[in-house]
C-alpha cells in the first residue's frame, strides 16, 4: 500500500503552502503523530502530522517549494521497497500536463513516458477548495490548476513549442516580468526551475508596459502579503464604513500607571494593556458594537475576543486575546506579549489569530497622533490607537498641560450607526479616564 502525501490545508486563509522544512528523510519510518514537515503559510509556521504508522519513501517537492493545499508533496507506504512506480507516472504525467510540483529538485528519476504508462493508482479524494477566484481541485487524477499557467508568451517558444518550465517557474516569472524564452534551463533536459527565473533578468511581459521603467528592486509578494492585500481590498471594496473620532482625558490613567511602576517596579503594564482592558469593558457593555455583519442576520457575539494589530517581517498579524472583558490588567500584558513574541516567531497557532469580534490598531508607539484604520472582516469595527500627547487645555477659565489621546473607530454602517458607535466611545472615555474601574483592586473586589 503505497499513498501520496498532500499539502495540508492548515490555516483557513492558506492559498499556498511552502515547505520550510522536511522533517522525516526518505526511507525512515515515523509513527503515528509524526511531524513530517514544517510549512509555512501566509500567517504562521506550522507542523504538518501523519496519524499513520509508515516510511516516507519519495519526497516529491523541495525545501522552499510553495504548492496549494491538497496537491501531493511525498508519498509514503508500510515499508521502504514497496513499488512506487505507478504514483511517480501519475505525478510526472501532471507535470507533462502543466500540473506539477514546482521545482525539477523534485522530480521522479526517469519515469516512464505518459503515454506508455499503466494506470496510476488514484490517491484519496480530497474536497474541492475555492480559493479566491480559482477553484482547485484534487479528486482521482485530476488537478486544475490552471491558476499556474502564466500568459502564453511565457509557456511558448518564437514557433510556438511548449517552454520546458516548471509550474512554479512559470508563477515566479509572471510575477516577476521574466520572459522565459531568455532564460536557460538548468534542470534535467533543460527544463527552467525555480532559481533559473529568480537569477534571470525581469523584462516586459506585452508591449503595453511601460517603456521608462525607472530603477529600482522588485519584492516578489509573499503568501501572507498576498492574502492582506486581497482580504484589505474586500473589506474597502465592500464594506459601507464611517469614522469617528474622541479625543481623551490621559492624566489620570498616567497617573495610575506611574503609580504601579513605582509600587511594583517589575510590572510591565503598558498603555496599551489598559485601552484593550477598557475597550473589552465597553464592548460587554455595547454588544450592539461587539458584532458581525451576514446576509440574513446581524450576530452579536456573547464573548468579547479582542484581536490585537502586531507588525511582523513582511505584513501583520492580529493575536487574540479572548475572554478579554474577565482578565486583569497584568493578564493581558502576560497574554499580549507571549501572543506577539511568538507571531513574530511565526509560531502562532491558526485559533490563536483567527475569530476575534474587535481589533485594536495602535501605533502611538510610533509617534503616530492620529489615524483610520481598515476593519478587519467579519467584525463591524476596528479602532485606532494614536499616541498619548502633552497639550495645552483651558480648564476653569485656566491654560494648563494635559496628557490627552486620540481613537478613531472605523465603522461598519451596515451594523453600527453613527449614535450606536458615539455611545459606545462614550463608554469607553468613561473607562480610560476613571481608570480605577479597571485596577487589580477593583478587579478582586
Amino acid at each position: 500500500m503505497v499513498e501520496f502525501y498532500e499539502m495540508p490545508a492548515i490555516s483557513p486563509t492558506m492559498e499556498v503552502g511552502s515547505l520550510v522544512a522536511w522533517k522525516v528523510a526518505e526511507g525512515d519510518p515515523f509513527e503515528s503523530g509524526t511531524v513530517l514537515a514544517e510549512i509555512g503559510t501566509d500567517k504562521a509556521n506550522m507542523e504538518a502530522e501523519i496519524f499513520e504508522d509508515g516510511v516516507l519513501i519519495k519526497q516529491l517537492i523541495a525545501e522552499g517549494d510553495e504548492v496549494p493545499p491538497g496537491f501531493p508533496i511525498a508519498i509514503w507506504g508500510e515499508s521502504g521497497d514497496e513499488d512506487i512506480s505507478s504514483l511517480l507516472e501519475a505525478f510526472a504525467q501532471k507535470k507533462a500536463e502543466g500540473m506539477s510540483a514546482p521545482s525539477a529538485a523534485s522530480e521522479p528519476a526517469s519515469p516512464a513516458p505518459a503515454a506508455t504508462t499503466a494506470a496510476p493508482t488514484p490517491p484519496r479524494p480530497m474536497a474541492t477548495m475555492d480559493i479566491g477566484s480559482v477553484k482547485r481541485s484534487w479528486m482521482g487524477d485530476t488537478l486544475d490548476a490552471s491558476f499556474m499557467d502564466p500568459p502564453g508568451d511565457l509557456r511558448l517558444g518564437q514557433r510556438g513549442e511548449r517552454i520546458a518550465a516548471s509550474p512554479l517557474a512559470r508563477k515566479i516569472a509572471r510575477e516577476l516580468g521574466v520572459n522565459l524564452r531568455h532564460v536557460q534551463g538548468t534542470g534535467p533536459g533543460g527544463r527552467i526551475v525555480r532559481a533559473d527565473v529568480e537569477s534571470a533578468p525581469p523584462t516586459r511581459l506585452t508591449s503595453t508596459s511601460p517603456s521608462h521603467v525607472s530603477g529600482g528592486v522588485q519584492v516578489r509578494n509573499s503568501p501572507m502579503r498576498k492574502t492582506i492585500a486581497r482580504r484589505l481590498l474586500a473589506s474597502h471594496q465592500d464594506i459601507p464604513t464611517f469614522f469617528l473620532t474622541a479625543v481623551l482625558e490621559m492624566d489620570a490613567l498616567v497617573e495610575m500607571r506611574a503609580s504601579i511602576k513605582a509600587s511594583n517596579p517589575d510590572s510591565r503594564v503598558s498603555y496599551n494593556d489598559f485601552v484593550v482592558k477598557a475597550t473589552a469593558h465597553a464592548l460587554a457593555d455595547h454588544p450592539e458594537v461587539n458584532a458581525s455583519w451576514g446576509e440574513e442576520s446581524i450576530t452579536q457575539h456573547t464573548r468579547v475576543d479582542i484581536g490585537v494589530a502586531v507588525a511582523i517581517e513582511g505584513g501583520l498579524i492580529t493575536p487574540v486575546v479572548r475572554g478579554a472583558d474577565g482578565k486583569s490588567l497584568e493578564d493581558i500584558n502576560g497574554e499580549i506579549r507571549d501572543l506577539a513574541t511568538r507571531a513574530k516567531a511565526l509560531r502562532l497557532k491558526p485559533e490563536e489569530y483567527t475569530g476575534s469580534t474587535f481589533t485594536i490598531s495602535n501605533l502611538g508607539m510610533f509617534g503616530i497622533e492620529q489615524f483610520t484604520a481598515i476593519i478587519n472582516p467579519p467584525e463591524a469595527a476596528i479602532l485606532a490607537v494614536g499616541g498619548i500627547q502633552q497639550e495645552m487645555v483651558m480648564r476653569d477659565g485656566i491654560w494648563t498641560g494635559a496628557h490627552r489621546m486620540r481613537v478613531t473607530m472605523t465603522c461598519d454602517h451596515r451594523v453600527i450607526d453613527g449614535a450606536v458607535g458615539a455611545g459606545f466611545l462614550q463608554t469607553l472615555r468613561g473607562y480610560v479616564e476613571n481608570p480605577q474601574t479597571l485596577s487589580p483592586a477593583s478587579e478582586e473586589s
